[in-house]
């Protein structure tokens, strides 16, 4: 199992009285620096909620990915003559860091050199940003402006658009192929079934909406649903929740915890360079 940098909340008491602080993480095994490095677990400003959640760098910053936390009451892990009381599961998904500047692009009123505009006291580890091979694909959802070497960008929200909706429509297959079930109360009942039993693209298309939104900011994932000319409804929600009631289940972790979900599901980086640093055994796999 291997170990990480950040320190968690909560120790193991081993026979000899000592505490040592340990989380049970699954991770891919090329994502795991051999050298002998530990993970480099770090937190950056969630895309969506502005809060602080944590991430995992590729060994050479060239790939990133989201970490999330599988958790259920009364859990515990026994390992060899440890006990530890916190039966969580962390996991690492891959995330497209485009999502992560969104953010950053929407709130810049002005033309900014890339590297002056991810800065931020609260995140300093922003700056690892610029190394991941997504970022070569800023044009996508921004314009450049000025000499190449300023690189400087201002964000262009008719490109997000398009950008998000050549995502979505890669997510609404992956949907349809797994033949997941998107029918359900997140479904609105203007969508009727077809006669195969399968639910129109209409609601697939809505679904893979409600995932993808939970990366973006709530303005620009309303903005989004209107681009996407879906029925309107009564205030859709377009953001995780900050605050989980008992009786209610956190958006991120009933990706994990719904059967119909597949970790696959989150936007990733489908860039060229990524998917070659995949079979290098250097980036995500």
């Amino acid at each position: 199992m291997p170990r990480v940098k950040s320190s968690p909340s909560k120790c193991v008491k081993t026979k000899s009285g000592q505490y040592v602080s340990t989380w049970y993480f699954l991770v891919k095994g090329k994502l795991i620096d051999h050298s002998g490095h530990p993970l480099d677990i770090v937190k950056l400003r969630h895309p969506a909620t502005g809060e602080s959640s944590m991430f995992l760098f590729s060994p050479k910053e060239e790939s990133i990915q989201e970490v999330l936390t599988f958790s259920e009451n009364k859990r515990s892990w026994f390992v060899n003559d440890t006990v530890n009381e916190d039966g969580k599961l962390l996991l690492s998904t891959p995330f497209d860091p485009l999502f992560l500047v969104v953010p950053y692009l929407a709130k810049a009123t002005a033309t900014v050199p890339l590297d002056q505009l991810l800065q931020d006291d609260q995140f300093p580890q922003n700056k690892r940003l610029l190394q991941c091979a997504g970022m070569k694909h800023l044009s996508e959802i921004a314009d450049r402006k000025g000499d190449p070497d300023i690189n400087a960008y201002k964000f262009n929200e008719e490109k997000l658009m398009i950008w998000l909706e050549k995502k979505i429509e890669r997510l609404t297959k992956v949907l349809q192929t797994k033949n997941v079930n998107v029918t359900g109360g997140s479904v609105s009942a203007t969508f009727v079934q077809s006669s195969t039993g399968q639910a129109p693209k209409e609601a697939y298309l809505k679904y893979a909406h409600g995932i993808m939104s939970e990366f973006l900011p709530e303005d620009l994932g309303l903005k989004f649903y209107h681009h996407l000319k879906l029925p309107p409804e009564e205030a859709p929600g377009m953001k995780r929740k900050s605050v989980v009631t008992p009786d209610q289940k956190d958006p991120k972790k009933m990706k994990l915890d719904d059967g119909n979900n597949d970790p696959a599901l989150i936007p990733v980086d489908d860039s060229p360079e990524t998917q070659k640093a995949e079979k290098s055994g250097e980036g995500l796999q």
